[in-house]
């Protein structure tokens, strides 16, 4: 049905307003759907955060582009197709690039131009990295030191097209 019908369904059928703030009220009177949508919420958001993005999410467009249910581990894209997912690949890094805000006290927005989906589960959780070098791993270890608390960190990968971060495919070692 589509993302933004799924969210237009649960503001409608589900007691969802104790999540959604008075800002993102006043920003969206008439779509409040869009206030249980991370790219429409984000900017609203004022506590402390860690936000992961990927900017090929592999679930996303499984579903988006290949109407695939499920995450295609092998996507093969039509030149359309891949116009398609560059797009939405530079929407979603133009959108990391202005968090946090400047509302949030202290946020950690994690970016890879990589292919991927919830890698929080498996192993690239501390093997994938963007091209800084640092896992997602690394992100939410910095986001629980107290050293960092007031700070507004971006880590995000700035390369402009599929799966072109540096640390997508990180080198498989085998112990002996």
């Amino acid at each position: 049905a589509g993302f933004q019908l799924q969210h237009k369904d649960v503001l409608q059928n589900f007691n969802v307003s104790s999540v959604i703030s008075d800002a993102c009220v006043a920003a969206y009177s008439g779509e409040l759907w869009k206030c249980l949508f991370g790219q429409f919420r984000m900017p609203h958001i004022k506590t402390p955060y860690l936000m992961v993005a990927a900017q090929f999410d592999g679930w996303q467009l499984s579903h988006l582009v290949e109407d695939y249910q499920g995450i295609d581990s092998s996507p093969s894209f039509t030149d359309e197709q891949r116009t398609y997912v560059e797009v939405f690949g530079s929407k979603t890094t133009a959108l990391a690039q202005t968090l946090p805000s400047a509302t949030t006290p202290w946020a950690i927005v994690y970016s890879t131009a990589c292919y991927n989906h919830h890698i929080s589960e498996k192993s690239n959780f501390w093997t994938v990295t963007t091209s800084h070098g640092l896992s997602q791993n690394d992100a939410v270890q910095l986001l629980l030191r107290d050293d960092h608390r007031h700070s507004r960190i971006q880590f995000i990968d700035e390369c402009a097209s599929y799966e072109c971060g540096s640390g997508c495919h990180p080198a498989v070692s085998i112990l002996v």
